[in-house]
């Protein structure tokens, strides 16, 4: 039996009043992939955080490879070999990936031997099979791509031990596959690997024993012959009934109602200029009616993201027209969309949903904040009636904070994600257009989300669900549109969903 690399025993940690680790005994042998399970808010990131060094224990021990180890800092754990790849990326948008790999590195490394420590960088993304452009900016990169350049960064200073926080929030399946492979090189070349998710799906793939946590516990050791999708739901949310399917994402009951006969959303042969980061759209035409929940799937950079953000901006249409319930939207600005009934979840919840120093209670109001309901005397923001809806957004969507005026900023990345969708109800809804949503979410709360779509379908409102996990787009969509380099290959409806059919064409085949 291998030996333990990672031990940690007794681990506390408490934020204030609340306690988010509890006397934890956590074990990692060496060359393990060993993934660390849990719901949102379990603890996971908490503990790993404090195994890099970002925050202290309260209390408890760390032992590397046998020894005693004290961490106070991020340098203390890369000089231990300690490397981690963090939910959130950390690199630099206008640097380029060398330049970003080599920040922080001391002394001749940035002076007398850059052209060496170029070849260096590429013989490690060459040797764990992670190649990347090496001189394009950031800015300019997917999110699988910066996710490639943070692990050779890690790498590059040294890391034999290398944790990933949620690694697959922005990736698709191939890229997913594609880290699975580099994985498995990376035990073969002596690293071991933490793998923090909420994706039990992940963990029977990639992971070859598994800690589940709960509410800041362990709740138990799990090794790779005794993996199983029921064993780890049990472990995870126990006395919650939640069925899964065989890609172990929530059963959601999606029964036969009446669906409008005139559409509420029309597409009409819209056209937007592409860039270098994204093909734009090309003459792409569909209808959307009230009480269906109508999917995009397509790999990310195909234009989905402006299928989403036009109909909330039209103002960037290069050609064609957008009608809400039979009226031209295409002059109107993101308010005058928004007061006809239409919300909106973007993709990327910390740059694009949020005002990240902002409260709970002013992230609530955003969108909102001219509707009559939250003004006084057409004038002044009723504060009052703003608190009451935050609250009601805390209370349904099951937001983990003392209460509304909390900075957003100190959420969870799930926690934000439930408060951004909790925003789109405030309001009665004719249309939601909603981009990832459930990015980032365990399956308690994804489930949860697929009900709240279900009800807005099931009360005759639309649901326009822009997604790359076709999985989730089977389960819950009454029909599915492809979009490949910009241009619509295809509508699906439910009775003709064929998974190998719609992958193929979202990668263009």
């Amino acid at each position: 039996m291998a030996a333990d690399y990672i031990n940690c025993k007794n681990i506390s940690k408490a934020f204030g009043v609340v306690k988010a680790l509890d006397s934890i005994d956590f074990v990692v042998k060496k060359g393990e992939i060993h993934g660390l399970l849990g719901e949102n808010g379990a603890g996971k990131s908490t503990l790993m955080n404090i195994l890099y060094g970002l925050y202290r224990p309260n209390k408890g021990e760390i032992f590397l490879d046998g020894k005693k180890t004290i961490i106070k800092s991020p340098l203390d754990s890369i000089k231990n070999g300690i490397g981690m790849v963090h939910q959130i990326s950390t690199l630099v948008p206008e640097f380029t990936a060398v330049e970003n790999i080599m920040l922080g590195s001391e002394g001749e490394k940035l002076t007398l031997h850059t052209a060496r420590e170029r070849e260096k960088i590429k013989e490690i993304s060459e040797e764990f099979g992670l190649q990347f452009p090496v001189d394009v900016k950031i800015k300019e990169l997917s999110a699988g791509i910066k996710q490639k350049i943070e692990i050779v960064r890690a790498l590059y200073s040294g890391a034999t031990l290398l944790i990933l926080d949620e690694p697959t929030t922005s990736l698709v399946e191939s890229e997913f596959q594609q880290l699975l492979k580099s994985l498995k090189v990376f035990v073969e070349k002596g690293v071991t690997v933490v793998f923090i998710t909420h994706k039990i799906k992940e963990v029977m793939e990639a992971c070859t024993a598994v800690t589940v946590m709960r509410k800041g516990k362990v709740q138990a050791r799990v090794e790779k012959e005794e993996l199983g999708i029921e064993k780890l739901v049990k472990l995870m949310f126990m006395e919650q009934n939640i069925e899964v399917t065989e890609s172990a994402l929530p059963k959601v009951n999606l029964p036969e109602i009446e669906i409008s006969k005139n559409p509420v959303l029309q597409v009409k042969n819209i056209s937007i200029t592409g860039n270098d980061t994204s093909p734009g759209l090309k003459d792409i035409s569909f209808d959307i009616f009230g009480g269906e929940i109508f999917g995009v799937a397509a790999v990310s950079g195909n234009g989905e993201k402006n299928i989403a953000e036009c109909i909330i901006n039209p103002s960037v249409l290069h050609s064609g027209d957008i009608l809400i319930n039979g009226e031209s939207i295409k002059n109107n600005s993101p308010l005058d969309v928004f007061a006809k009934g239409v919300s909106y979840t973007p993709e990327d919840r910390i740059k694009e949903g949020i005002l990240n120093e902002g409260s709970i209670k002013e992230n609530v109001l955003l969108g909102h904040q001219e509707e009559e309901r939250f003004l006084k005397k057409k004038l002044f923001i009723d504060w009052n009636e703003t608190a009451l809806a935050a609250r009601d957004v805390i209370k349904e969507f099951n937001v983990d904070t003392p209460d509304e005026e909390l900075s957003m900023r100190r959420l969870s990345g799930g926690n934000i994600q439930k408060a951004i969708i909790g925003r789109a109800f405030v309001s009665p809804l004719k249309l939601l257009v909603t981009h990832n949503p459930t990015s980032g979410l365990d399956i308690s709360t994804v489930e949860f989300i697929f009900k709240k779509l279900v009800e807005l379908r099931n009360s005759g409102s639309s649901v326009l669900f822009v997604n790359e996990d076709l999985d989730e787009l089977m389960i819950v969509s009454d029909r599915i549109a492809v979009l490949h380099d910009g241009k619509l290959k295809g509508i699906f409806k439910r009775s003709e969903y064929d998974k190998y059919k719609i992958g193929l064409m979202m990668i263009g085949g």
